[in-house]
């Protein structure tokens, strides 16, 4: 054999591409485990590149992709977000009231303070603002120098992984998204006219060309963006013909409505909202879960059960169904959400009877179905347990790779905890998502693979003076601790 390299030069692409934290059952389902300078486990999952949420009306893709933009940016200082209204209807007070239900925004009004900006094709038409974002990303792209910050994750060198502030952009609806001269084409002709034929052929162009051109520049600046489309029913001019699906897991006869084919393919994640069902109790058909003893009027209809599919997925498996609540005056319900998952999983981690039970994971405190979600608002620990009791649920049920000695229910990861010395209330008082500067963040990190793995005897917190380190676990190596 000679000496001659067969490794073609090519400029390799980064180890680890970053997928932020949002929460609400979305961060394992499209995540996985990376590992940090100290030894610590990184959850990288969550959203990342281009996603989409589909569905009818009223079936709350708008407030989900909300939702989901907000808790991703929310976790880093200096993020911004762009929303851009195709279908003219936003209210900043709905808004405000959305962000105000994230904790990590700690009470800033981001409306007020411009990080997070809106408009609509009253301002720009659609290919006025699509210029305005490249200008936007390519202007980040230039200045990275100036807007570089340190990952939590370890690069093929095994230093920090560096990457660009996030920031990120919406799009609700590209369904309603058109350009000034499909525009000036519908002004210029009357209903009926000929040359309308042509409208939604240039719509399509237009479309088509904005989501080629945005993979590149969006993964280049760090933007991660978010885009709405409409469902319609496609009505077949053979009846007997076999349905055809752009999407094996879009339901027979559904049809995504004025987006292209490269809405199907170039985006990360995409979610169907199937449905979207009040969610009343059987006996007193009040809601499920009232904020109160008051909050019980027959017939609310503020909280609804949302049924969402992912439709593809380049990060985790296509056709999985979950469910999200979603209240109508608040939002997504990211904690309410992980505690329905665990109570119709089996009621996993948690013990008690039917009507009163607790948390495996923090036994001291009693919950019944009237009262968890309001100590669920009041209870920054409580909503820790359950976000943690989620993860390993869905661990079990979504990662079939899990080593043996990591496999535990949560009542063994609390006493076994306990037993090694640990403080179980410290622990809790810890945050499971990652930010730009992981360590230095005033709140430390623990996710929940760290848990199991601290379990297992194979990490100690990376926090954790030596003094302050169990005596039964001062014999585990520590990375970079000094």
């Amino acid at each position: 054999m000679s000496n001659f390299d067969l490794r073609p030069d090519f400029a390799k692409i980064p180890n680890v591409k970053p997928s932020f934290n949002v929460g609400a059952l979305l961060d394992v389902v499209n995540g996985s485990i990376e590992t940090g300078i100290y030894g610590e486990s990184i959850l990288n999952g969550g959203v990342s590149g281009i996603s989409a949420y589909c569905g009818i009306g009223n079936n709350f893709k708008s407030t989900i992709s909300h939702y989901v933009m907000l808790s991703a940016g929310s976790k880093f200082n200096h993020s911004t977000f762009s929303t851009y209204d195709t279908e003219i209807n936003i209210s900043e007070a709905r808004l405000r009231v959305l962000t105000n239900r994230i904790e990590e925004f700690n009470g800033e009004d981001i409306l007020s303070t411009g990080r997070w900006s809106i408009t609509d094709k009253t301002v720009y038409y659609g290919n006025e603002w699509f210029e305005k974002l490249k200008d936007f990303l390519e202007l980040k792209i230039k200045n990275s120098d100036k807007i570089t910050v340190n990952s939590p994750f370890l690069d093929r060198d095994g230093k920090l992984l560096k990457m660009l502030i996030p920031t990120f952009t919406e799009l609700d609806s590209l369904t309603k998204f058109n350009t000034k001269s499909s525009t000036t084409m519908q002004e210029d002709n009357e209903l009926g006219d000929s040359a309308i034929n042509m409208l939604y052929m240039k719509e399509g162009q237009a479309k088509k060309q904005m989501i080629s051109y945005l993979p590149k520049p969006l993964q280049q600046a760090n933007n991660p963006m978010f885009i709405t489309a409409h469902i319609g029913k496609s009505i077949p001019m053979d009846p007997r013909a076999a349905p055809v699906k752009k999407l094996q897991f879009l339901k027979n006869n559904d049809t995504l409505k004025g987006v292209t084919d490269d809405f199907t393919f170039l985006t990360t994640n995409c979610w169907q909202c199937q449905n979207a069902t009040p969610l009343f109790n059987d006996t007193t058909k009040g809601p499920e879960y009232p904020r109160n003893s008051d909050d019980n009027m027959k017939g609310d209809t503020d909280l609804f059960l949302v049924t969402l599919v992912q439709l593809r997925s380049k990060t985790g498996p296509s056709g999985l169904l979950m469910q999200l609540i979603v209240s109508q005056q608040e939002g997504v319900l990211p904690s309410l959400s992980e505690f329905h998952y665990i109570k119709t999983n089996d009621r996993y981690g948690l013990n008690g009877t039917l009507q009163n039970y607790s948390l495996d994971l923090y036994p001291n405190v009693k919950l019944s179905r009237t009262t968890v979600r309001g100590k669920i608002d009041t209870d920054p620990l409580l909503r820790r347990a359950i976000l943690i009791t989620s993860e390993m649920c869905q661990m079990k049920y979504l990662w079939h790779y899990l080593p043996k000695d990591l496999l535990c229910t949560p009542k063994e990861l609390y006493d076994d905890i306990i037993k090694l010395g640990y403080d179980w209330n410290m622990l809790l008082a810890t945050r499971s998502w990652w930010t730009s500067d992981n360590d230095k963040h005033p709140i430390p990190f623990v996710s929940t693979f760290d848990l199991l793995n601290m379990r297992a005897q194979k990490y100690v917190p990376y926090f954790l003076k030596p003094e302050e380190v169990p005596i039964a676990c001062r014999h585990i190596p520590r990375l970079n601790v000094k």
